[in-house]
């Protein structure tokens, strides 16, 4: 199953540390609820999007992104694909300097490994499943907040 939802929010930062801290997503993103275990590692970005899900409970999508300049005003986030976990998230975007703010459009795609079901039952059971995981990934995604202040 794969869930793909596009989100966009700025952080409010002080002048003389934007440019800094739009190439340090590590740094950055630890502000935003449900992101855990932020490391960076060369241009590598590690972490987990963790929340509660309908009926599995407290799950975590691991995700891996690749961070490459692009400009002195912009950043990109490649995503790496991590097939081997049966939870995983895929976490791509751009962050921009604008207006003294750093803006980010990013993607994420939720990859879960679930039984296909091999009656009607069970093929039931998954749609609703999936159904809910969507619904509950939109609803956390719009709790996200438009703007943080980063000191």
């Amino acid at each position: 199953m794969e869930l793909e939802h596009r989100f966009s929010f700025a952080f409010a930062a002080p002048p003389a540390r934007a440019p800094e801290l739009l190439f340090s997503p590590e740094r950055v993103f630890a502000a935003l609820p449900g992101i855990r275990g932020l490391e960076r590692r060369g241009s590598r970005l590690f972490g987990e999007l963790c929340g509660e899900a309908p009926f599995f409970g407290q799950v975590c999508f691991p995700f891996e992104s690749e961070l490459a300049v692009d400009g002195e005003r912009r950043a990109r986030l490649r995503p790496v694909r991590l097939p081997e976990k049966r939870f995983w998230a895929e976490l791509g975007g751009v962050g921009e300097l604008k207006d003294g703010e750093l803006r980010y459009r990013l993607q994420l795609v939720l990859h879960a490994e679930l039984p296909e079901g091999e009656k009607w039952g069970g093929r039931a059971f998954r749609r609703m499943v999936e159904a809910a995981l969507s619904r509950h990934l939109s609803r956390a995604l719009s709790a996200l907040p438009e703007r943080v202040e980063i000191e």
